[in-house]
Protein backbone atom coordinates (compact mmCIF):
# COMPACT_ATOMS: atom_id res chain seq x y z
CA UNK A 1 0.00 0.00 0.00
CA UNK A 2 1.80 3.22 -0.85
CA UNK A 3 1.09 5.95 1.10
CA UNK A 4 -1.42 8.38 0.05
CA UNK A 5 -0.61 12.10 1.25
CA UNK A 6 -3.92 12.88 3.31
CA UNK A 7 -3.88 9.79 5.05
CA UNK A 8 -3.17 9.68 9.42
CA UNK A 9 -1.75 5.74 9.51
CA UNK A 10 -1.85 5.54 13.37
CA UNK A 11 -0.34 2.48 14.82
CA UNK A 12 -1.50 3.03 18.47
CA UNK A 13 -2.94 5.82 18.81
CA UNK A 14 -6.77 7.13 16.97
CA UNK A 15 -6.83 10.66 18.22
CA UNK A 16 -5.35 14.13 17.27
CA UNK A 17 -5.65 17.24 17.51
CA UNK A 18 -6.96 16.98 21.63
CA UNK A 19 -10.35 14.98 20.59
CA UNK A 20 -11.00 11.06 19.80
CA UNK A 21 -11.14 10.53 15.76
CA UNK A 22 -12.27 7.43 15.63
CA UNK A 23 -13.43 4.06 17.94
CA UNK A 24 -12.37 0.31 17.20
CA UNK A 25 -13.56 -2.61 18.18
CA UNK A 26 -11.40 -5.44 19.28
CA UNK A 27 -11.79 -7.15 15.42
CA UNK A 28 -10.00 -3.49 13.93
CA UNK A 29 -14.21 -2.58 12.83
CA UNK A 30 -15.14 0.83 13.47
CA UNK A 31 -17.62 1.67 15.86
CA UNK A 32 -17.76 5.49 15.91
CA UNK A 33 -16.00 8.21 13.88
CA UNK A 34 -15.71 11.93 13.29
CA UNK A 35 -17.03 13.30 10.51
CA UNK A 36 -14.74 13.47 7.99
CA UNK A 37 -12.56 10.61 9.21
CA UNK A 38 -12.49 7.10 7.44
CA UNK A 39 -11.57 4.34 8.50
CA UNK A 40 -9.87 1.51 6.28
CA UNK A 41 -8.52 -1.99 6.21
CA UNK A 42 -5.31 -2.39 4.10
CA UNK A 43 -2.13 -3.84 4.47
CA UNK A 44 1.03 -2.18 5.81
CA UNK A 45 4.41 -3.54 5.95
CA UNK A 46 2.87 -6.83 4.76
CA UNK A 47 0.81 -7.01 8.03
CA UNK A 48 -3.20 -6.50 8.29
CA UNK A 49 -3.48 -3.24 9.38
CA UNK A 50 -6.35 -0.63 9.83
CA UNK A 51 -5.39 3.41 8.59
CA UNK A 52 -7.47 6.54 9.93
CA UNK A 53 -8.09 8.34 7.40
CA UNK A 54 -8.82 12.27 7.36
CA UNK A 55 -10.04 13.62 4.62
CA UNK A 56 -7.88 17.03 3.71
CA UNK A 57 -9.79 19.97 5.23
CA UNK A 58 -10.66 22.72 2.90
CA UNK A 59 -9.18 26.04 3.53
CA UNK A 60 -12.57 27.78 4.73
CA UNK A 61 -13.03 25.20 7.29
CA UNK A 62 -9.59 25.32 8.71
CA UNK A 63 -10.21 29.71 8.59
CA UNK A 64 -13.31 28.73 9.94
CA UNK A 65 -12.01 26.52 12.67
CA UNK A 66 -8.83 28.85 13.25
CA UNK A 67 -10.99 32.25 13.70
CA UNK A 68 -13.38 30.34 16.42
CA UNK A 69 -10.62 29.71 18.19
CA UNK A 70 -8.88 32.96 18.15
CA UNK A 71 -12.58 34.55 19.64
CA UNK A 72 -11.95 32.00 22.34
CA UNK A 73 -9.24 33.32 23.60
CA UNK A 74 -10.24 37.26 23.35
CA UNK A 75 -13.37 36.12 25.02
CA UNK A 76 -11.74 33.90 27.80
CA UNK A 77 -10.28 37.87 28.16
CA UNK A 78 -13.13 39.70 28.28
CA UNK A 79 -14.52 37.57 30.63
CA UNK A 80 -11.87 37.30 33.36
CA UNK A 81 -12.40 41.28 33.51
CA UNK A 82 -16.07 40.75 34.74
CA UNK A 83 -16.63 41.65 37.52
CA UNK A 84 -19.44 39.18 39.28
CA UNK A 85 -20.97 35.75 38.17
CA UNK A 86 -23.91 37.73 36.65
CA UNK A 87 -21.56 39.49 34.45
CA UNK A 88 -19.78 36.81 33.01
CA UNK A 89 -23.11 34.86 32.27
CA UNK A 90 -24.37 37.56 30.31
CA UNK A 91 -21.25 38.22 28.25
CA UNK A 92 -20.45 35.10 27.63
CA UNK A 93 -23.84 34.76 26.44
CA UNK A 94 -23.10 37.92 24.35
CA UNK A 95 -20.00 37.70 22.70
CA UNK A 96 -20.95 33.84 22.26
CA UNK A 97 -24.11 35.11 20.17
CA UNK A 98 -21.78 38.17 18.59
CA UNK A 99 -18.11 36.17 18.43
CA UNK A 100 -18.90 32.34 17.92
CA UNK A 101 -22.15 32.53 15.80
CA UNK A 102 -23.84 30.69 17.91
CA UNK A 103 -27.53 30.74 17.59
CA UNK A 104 -29.55 31.10 20.57
CA UNK A 105 -27.67 30.32 23.66
CA UNK A 106 -28.61 30.10 27.78
CA UNK A 107 -26.45 29.25 30.83
CA UNK A 108 -28.92 28.15 33.76
CA UNK A 109 -27.05 27.66 37.64
CA UNK A 110 -28.35 25.15 39.85
CA UNK A 111 -30.71 26.93 42.53
CA UNK A 112 -28.50 27.19 45.65
CA UNK A 113 -32.09 26.12 47.60
CA UNK A 114 -32.74 23.16 45.71
CA UNK A 115 -30.53 21.08 43.94
CA UNK A 116 -33.14 19.41 41.73
CA UNK A 117 -33.62 22.73 39.84
CA UNK A 118 -31.71 25.15 37.79
CA UNK A 119 -32.61 29.18 37.33
CA UNK A 120 -32.14 31.20 34.41
CA UNK A 121 -29.26 34.15 34.02
CA UNK A 122 -29.43 35.38 30.22
CA UNK A 123 -30.23 33.61 27.03
CA UNK A 124 -30.56 34.58 23.56
CA UNK A 125 -34.46 34.77 22.26
CA UNK A 126 -35.74 33.95 19.17
CA UNK A 127 -35.42 36.76 17.82
CA UNK A 128 -31.41 36.75 17.87
CA UNK A 129 -32.20 39.21 20.87
CA UNK A 130 -30.25 39.04 24.03
CA UNK A 131 -32.72 38.24 27.14
CA UNK A 132 -32.66 38.48 30.67
CA UNK A 133 -34.00 34.85 32.27
CA UNK A 134 -33.76 35.33 35.89
CA UNK A 135 -36.92 35.06 36.08
CA UNK A 136 -37.07 31.48 35.16
CA UNK A 137 -36.80 28.18 36.67
CA UNK A 138 -37.34 24.60 35.85
CA UNK A 139 -36.45 21.00 37.25
CA UNK A 140 -32.76 19.63 36.09
CA UNK A 141 -34.38 16.82 33.68
CA UNK A 142 -32.68 13.96 32.53
CA UNK A 143 -34.23 13.49 29.10
CA UNK A 144 -33.94 14.02 25.60
CA UNK A 145 -30.73 11.79 25.99
CA UNK A 146 -29.08 13.58 28.36
CA UNK A 147 -27.36 10.69 30.52
CA UNK A 148 -27.29 10.43 34.97
CA UNK A 149 -22.80 11.09 34.19
CA UNK A 150 -23.25 14.31 32.34
CA UNK A 151 -24.27 15.70 35.46
CA UNK A 152 -20.80 14.18 37.43
CA UNK A 153 -18.78 15.57 34.90
CA UNK A 154 -18.23 12.24 32.75
CA UNK A 155 -19.91 13.48 29.57
CA UNK A 156 -18.31 16.54 28.11
CA UNK A 157 -21.48 17.07 25.65
CA UNK A 158 -24.26 16.02 24.74
CA UNK A 159 -25.55 16.47 21.04
CA UNK A 160 -29.02 15.91 19.34
CA UNK A 161 -30.42 16.94 16.18
CA UNK A 162 -33.82 17.39 15.48
CA UNK A 163 -34.64 18.34 18.99
CA UNK A 164 -37.55 20.30 20.05
CA UNK A 165 -36.66 23.77 21.46
CA UNK A 166 -37.68 25.56 24.47
CA UNK A 167 -37.52 29.01 25.62
CA UNK A 168 -36.89 30.04 29.34
CA UNK A 169 -40.27 29.27 30.20
CA UNK A 170 -40.03 25.61 29.06
CA UNK A 171 -42.69 26.82 25.99
CA UNK A 172 -41.68 24.64 22.50
CA UNK A 173 -40.75 26.86 19.81
CA UNK A 174 -39.47 24.32 17.14
CA UNK A 175 -36.96 21.79 16.65
CA UNK A 176 -33.28 22.22 15.92
CA UNK A 177 -29.86 20.64 16.50
CA UNK A 178 -28.94 21.16 20.54
CA UNK A 179 -25.78 21.06 22.42
CA UNK A 180 -25.50 21.08 25.98
CA UNK A 181 -22.18 21.16 28.12
CA UNK A 182 -21.75 20.57 31.79
CA UNK A 183 -21.08 23.24 34.30
CA UNK A 184 -18.03 22.20 36.94
CA UNK A 185 -16.11 23.70 39.39
CA UNK A 186 -14.00 20.83 39.49
CA UNK A 187 -15.78 18.25 41.87
CA UNK A 188 -19.19 19.13 41.57
CA UNK A 189 -22.07 20.28 38.97
CA UNK A 190 -23.00 24.19 38.95
CA UNK A 191 -24.90 24.31 36.09
CA UNK A 192 -25.67 24.19 32.66
CA UNK A 193 -24.56 25.61 28.83
CA UNK A 194 -27.21 25.04 26.14
CA UNK A 195 -26.78 26.23 22.59
CA UNK A 196 -29.14 25.17 19.27
CA UNK A 197 -29.38 26.13 15.73
CA UNK A 198 -32.95 27.39 15.92
CA UNK A 199 -31.92 30.79 13.80
CA UNK A 200 -29.86 29.31 11.17
CA UNK A 201 -30.26 25.95 11.29
CA UNK A 202 -26.35 25.33 10.67
CA UNK A 203 -24.71 21.77 11.67
CA UNK A 204 -22.35 21.82 14.50
CA UNK A 205 -19.38 20.35 12.93
CA UNK A 206 -16.85 18.67 14.74
CA UNK A 207 -14.87 21.78 15.65
CA UNK A 208 -17.54 24.00 16.74
CA UNK A 209 -18.44 21.45 19.08
CA UNK A 210 -14.60 21.53 19.92
CA UNK A 211 -14.64 25.21 20.55
CA UNK A 212 -18.21 25.09 22.34
CA UNK A 213 -16.80 22.38 24.83
CA UNK A 214 -14.18 24.84 25.30
CA UNK A 215 -16.21 27.76 25.89
CA UNK A 216 -18.02 25.91 28.40
CA UNK A 217 -15.19 24.85 30.52
CA UNK A 218 -14.08 28.57 30.47
CA UNK A 219 -17.15 29.82 31.76
CA UNK A 220 -17.59 27.55 34.33
CA UNK A 221 -13.99 28.08 35.51
CA UNK A 222 -14.40 31.69 35.75
CA UNK A 223 -17.86 31.45 37.76
CA UNK A 224 -15.78 29.00 40.03
CA UNK A 225 -13.00 31.34 40.30
CA UNK A 226 -15.46 34.87 40.99
CA UNK A 227 -17.87 32.45 43.37
CA UNK A 228 -14.66 32.02 45.10
CA UNK A 229 -13.37 35.02 45.47
CA UNK A 230 -16.82 36.56 46.76
CA UNK A 231 -16.50 33.55 49.43
CA UNK A 232 -13.11 34.93 50.74
CA UNK A 233 -14.35 38.48 50.79
CA UNK A 234 -17.29 37.79 52.60
CA UNK A 235 -15.91 35.50 55.02
CA UNK A 236 -12.74 38.64 55.41
CA UNK A 237 -15.31 41.05 56.31
CA UNK A 238 -18.19 39.20 57.89
CA UNK A 239 -18.35 38.02 61.68
CA UNK A 240 -18.32 34.26 61.56
CA UNK A 241 -21.04 34.05 64.80
CA UNK A 242 -23.51 36.67 64.11
CA UNK A 243 -23.69 37.39 60.08
CA UNK A 244 -22.78 41.32 60.64
CA UNK A 245 -19.67 42.97 59.58
CA UNK A 246 -16.56 42.40 61.25
CA UNK A 247 -15.00 45.00 63.48
CA UNK A 248 -12.37 46.51 60.63
CA UNK A 249 -15.16 46.13 57.82
CA UNK A 250 -17.47 48.02 60.51
CA UNK A 251 -14.74 50.85 61.12
CA UNK A 252 -14.05 51.23 57.33
CA UNK A 253 -17.84 51.74 56.56
CA UNK A 254 -17.88 54.49 59.39
CA UNK A 255 -14.51 56.36 57.96
CA UNK A 256 -16.54 56.12 54.50
CA UNK A 257 -19.80 57.30 55.58
CA UNK A 258 -17.85 60.19 57.83
CA UNK A 259 -16.22 61.64 54.38
CA UNK A 260 -19.56 61.24 52.69
CA UNK A 261 -21.34 63.13 55.65
CA UNK A 262 -19.11 65.92 55.58
CA UNK A 263 -19.10 66.56 52.33
CA UNK A 264 -22.84 66.82 52.00
CA UNK A 265 -22.96 68.56 55.67
CA UNK A 266 -25.57 65.80 56.82
CA UNK A 267 -25.94 64.22 60.10
CA UNK A 268 -24.43 61.04 61.36
CA UNK A 269 -24.76 59.08 64.51
CA UNK A 270 -23.38 56.07 65.79
CA UNK A 271 -23.77 53.82 68.58
CA UNK A 272 -21.90 51.64 70.67
CA UNK A 273 -23.94 48.81 72.36
CA UNK A 274 -22.77 45.74 74.87
CA UNK A 275 -24.57 42.82 76.13
CA UNK A 276 -25.20 42.35 79.61
CA UNK A 277 -25.12 39.44 81.55
CA UNK A 278 -22.83 37.53 78.99
CA UNK A 279 -20.25 36.14 81.83
CA UNK A 280 -23.65 34.97 84.37
CA UNK A 281 -25.12 33.19 81.06
CA UNK A 282 -21.68 31.47 80.16
CA UNK A 283 -21.26 30.04 83.25
CA UNK A 284 -24.76 28.94 83.88
CA UNK A 285 -25.62 27.44 80.89
CA UNK A 286 -22.23 27.14 78.96
CA UNK A 287 -20.36 29.13 75.98
CA UNK A 288 -22.69 27.70 73.51
CA UNK A 289 -25.49 29.32 75.20
CA UNK A 290 -23.36 32.61 75.53
CA UNK A 291 -22.87 32.36 71.66
CA UNK A 292 -26.51 31.85 71.22
CA UNK A 293 -27.59 35.21 73.41
CA UNK A 294 -24.73 37.01 71.07
CA UNK A 295 -27.00 35.96 68.15
CA UNK A 296 -30.21 36.81 69.38
CA UNK A 297 -29.43 40.36 70.21
CA UNK A 298 -27.43 40.77 66.76
CA UNK A 299 -30.34 39.52 65.26
CA UNK A 300 -32.82 41.88 67.08
CA UNK A 301 -30.33 44.61 66.48
CA UNK A 302 -30.69 44.34 62.68
CA UNK A 303 -33.53 43.72 62.43
CA UNK A 304 -34.74 47.25 64.47
CA UNK A 305 -32.65 49.41 62.33
CA UNK A 306 -32.80 50.50 58.45
CA UNK A 307 -31.61 49.22 55.53
CA UNK A 308 -29.06 52.05 54.99
CA UNK A 309 -27.70 51.26 58.39
CA UNK A 310 -24.69 49.11 59.36
CA UNK A 311 -24.86 46.61 62.48
CA UNK A 312 -21.17 45.24 63.19
CA UNK A 313 -19.71 43.38 66.01
CA UNK A 314 -16.39 44.80 67.41
CA UNK A 315 -15.68 42.34 70.16
CA UNK A 316 -16.61 39.60 72.04
CA UNK A 317 -20.23 41.30 72.83
CA UNK A 318 -19.84 44.99 72.01
CA UNK A 319 -21.41 45.98 68.89
CA UNK A 320 -21.34 49.40 66.71
CA UNK A 321 -23.80 50.39 64.85
CA UNK A 322 -23.54 53.43 61.78
CA UNK A 323 -26.62 56.22 61.65
CA UNK A 324 -25.47 58.19 58.33
CA UNK A 325 -27.96 60.98 58.08
CA UNK A 326 -29.65 59.63 61.51
CA UNK A 327 -29.67 62.24 64.82
CA UNK A 328 -29.33 61.36 68.03
CA UNK A 329 -32.98 61.19 69.62
CA UNK A 330 -33.81 58.86 66.32
CA UNK A 331 -31.20 56.16 67.32
CA UNK A 332 -32.30 56.43 70.80
CA UNK A 333 -35.66 55.24 70.11
CA UNK A 334 -34.46 52.39 68.38
CA UNK A 335 -32.21 51.16 70.74
CA UNK A 336 -34.63 51.62 73.33
CA UNK A 337 -37.18 49.47 71.08
CA UNK A 338 -34.39 46.90 70.71
CA UNK A 339 -34.03 46.75 74.40
CA UNK A 340 -37.86 46.25 74.98
CA UNK A 341 -37.44 42.95 72.49
CA UNK A 342 -34.74 41.70 73.87
CA UNK A 343 -36.91 41.86 77.19
CA UNK A 344 -40.28 40.48 75.62
CA UNK A 345 -38.80 37.28 75.16
CA UNK A 346 -37.61 36.79 78.21
CA UNK A 347 -39.27 33.72 79.98
CA UNK A 348 -41.32 34.22 83.85
CA UNK A 349 -39.01 34.34 86.61
CA UNK A 350 -35.75 35.09 83.97
CA UNK A 351 -33.47 38.06 84.33
CA UNK A 352 -34.01 40.28 81.29
CA UNK A 353 -31.57 40.84 78.44
CA UNK A 354 -30.52 44.09 78.12
CA UNK A 355 -28.33 46.11 76.01
CA UNK A 356 -25.70 49.00 77.12
CA UNK A 357 -25.75 51.48 74.81
CA UNK A 358 -24.18 54.69 74.51
CA UNK A 359 -24.61 57.21 71.57
CA UNK A 360 -22.23 60.10 69.77
CA UNK A 361 -23.01 62.60 66.90
CA UNK A 362 -20.83 63.74 64.14
CA UNK A 363 -21.73 67.37 64.77
CA UNK A 364 -21.66 67.16 68.22
CA UNK A 365 -17.90 65.50 68.23
CA UNK A 366 -16.51 68.01 65.85
CA UNK A 367 -17.53 71.12 67.76
CA UNK A 368 -15.49 74.51 66.36
CA UNK A 369 -11.92 73.01 67.56
CA UNK A 370 -12.36 69.93 65.89
CA UNK A 371 -14.44 71.13 63.18
CA UNK A 372 -10.88 70.27 60.50
CA UNK A 373 -9.81 66.96 62.17
CA UNK A 374 -9.35 64.58 60.38
CA UNK A 375 -10.58 61.35 59.78
CA UNK A 376 -8.98 59.17 62.17
CA UNK A 377 -9.38 61.79 64.48
CA UNK A 378 -13.12 61.78 64.01
CA UNK A 379 -13.82 57.98 63.92
CA UNK A 380 -11.26 58.05 67.72
CA UNK A 381 -13.59 60.81 68.89
CA UNK A 382 -16.85 59.39 67.98
CA UNK A 383 -15.91 56.27 69.69
CA UNK A 384 -14.65 57.97 72.80
CA UNK A 385 -17.50 59.93 73.45
CA UNK A 386 -19.88 56.49 72.69
CA UNK A 387 -17.80 54.11 74.68
CA UNK A 388 -18.15 56.31 77.70
CA UNK A 389 -21.82 57.17 77.38
CA UNK A 390 -22.32 53.15 76.93
CA UNK A 391 -20.55 52.67 80.45
CA UNK A 392 -22.66 55.57 82.34
CA UNK A 393 -25.71 54.02 80.78
CA UNK A 394 -24.55 50.08 82.22
CA UNK A 395 -23.52 52.17 85.67
CA UNK A 396 -26.68 53.93 86.00
CA UNK A 397 -29.54 51.14 84.84
CA UNK A 398 -27.16 48.00 84.19
CA UNK A 399 -26.93 47.08 87.60
CA UNK A 400 -30.24 47.61 88.38
CA UNK A 401 -32.29 46.25 85.74
CA UNK A 402 -35.55 44.98 86.28
CA UNK A 403 -36.01 41.32 86.79
CA UNK A 404 -39.80 39.42 85.35
CA UNK A 405 -42.17 38.24 88.16
CA UNK A 406 -41.19 35.11 90.47
CA UNK A 407 -37.96 34.37 91.46
CA UNK A 408 -35.07 35.62 89.82
CA UNK A 409 -32.73 33.66 87.28
CA UNK A 410 -30.78 34.07 84.15
CA UNK A 411 -32.69 35.40 80.82
CA UNK A 412 -32.53 32.59 78.16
Amino acid sequence: MKKQPEAKVLRRSVSGRGKTLAVLGESGDALDAQSGIRVVRCVWEGKPAVAIVADPESSSQREAYESDFKSLHEISFDLSLCVSVDDICRNAIRLGHERLAFDRLSIWLVDPNDPHYKVGTWGIDERGKLRDEHCARLPIAREGGVPASFYKGRVPLCFGSDEACRDHHGKDVGRASKLIAPLLDGHAFIGEFCVDNLLSHREFGPDKKEAFVIFSRVVANLISLKRADAELKYLASTDSLTGTVNRRTALIILEKHIAQCRRAASPLTICLADLDGLKLVNDAYGHAAGDEYIRRSSSVLVGAVRGSDTVGRIGGDEFLIVFPDCRGNVVASIMERVNAELASGAKPGSYLPRLSWGIASLGEALDGTHAEAGLQRCIDMLLEQADQRMYDDKRTRGTARPKATGEAELAF
